[in-house]
């Protein structure tokens, strides 16, 4: 049997100092992997004759692209999360920092060589920002539950359009035209930073 000290622990409410460290520690953490992203882009590589191959290099400006536009998206949706705050509980932090970790993978998707099997590289990206993209919602939804904030109708995201967008990106990889995967990619990225910034949430 559990002892009564055991019963009776409390989940930990955080406020002010430790809400202001965290959000630096955002600031960092997505500095870095923004800064990391670029340097993990390959260079052209060089064929003969001064001529050189440029495919793995543009694919991975895509995956850059895309993910950097998923980052930047990610920060300024927690920027405005840690502005509306003014507590948090210990289990909200701690799932709180499994997303900096799974936002963290995002330059090694950047440096996975993508053309060997672009259609199930695809396939686990969109599931990948998808996943992250729920989570971090998750994350917001009950954080500001516990502030007793309401969440407006704007910041309920319908996904069909997002599922489209990303089945159209596994159809035109598996159709062999991966440069192209990157077009309805972009898609995802985009609209959440239009609906993060460019509209007011009240």
């Amino acid at each position: 049997m559990r002892s009564e000290k055991e019963k009776s622990r409390k989940v930990a409410i955080y406020e002010g100092h430790l809400l202001a460290t965290l959000k630096s520690f955002t600031d960092a953490v997505m500095s870095i992997i923004a800064t990391i992203m670029v340097l993990e882009i390959p260079l052209p590589k060089l064929i003969g004759n001064n001529q050189y191959d440029f495919r793995e290099t543009s694919s991975s400006l895509i995956i850059f692209f895309v993910s950097f536009l998923v980052v930047v998206s990610y920060y300024f949706q927690f920027s405005k999360f840690f502005g509306r705050i003014k507590k948090i509980s210990g289990w909200q932090i701690f799932a709180y920092t499994i997303f900096l970790m799974l936002v963290s993978l995002f330059p090694f998707m950047t440096q996975i060589d993508n053309g060997i099997h672009p259609a199930y590289f695809t396939i686990i990206y969109v599931l990948y920002i998808i996943v992250t993209s729920r989570f971090a919602s998750l994350i917001i939804k009950y954080t500001y539950r516990l502030n007793e904030i309401i969440i407006s109708r704007h910041q309920s995201r319908k996904t069909l359009d997002l599922i489209v967008m990303s089945a159209l990106a596994i159809v035109i990889s598996s159709i062999g035209y991966p440069a192209y995967t990157g077009i309805p990619l972009l898609y995802l990225p985009i609209r959440s930073l239009i609906t993060s910034i460019v509209y007011d949430e009240d």
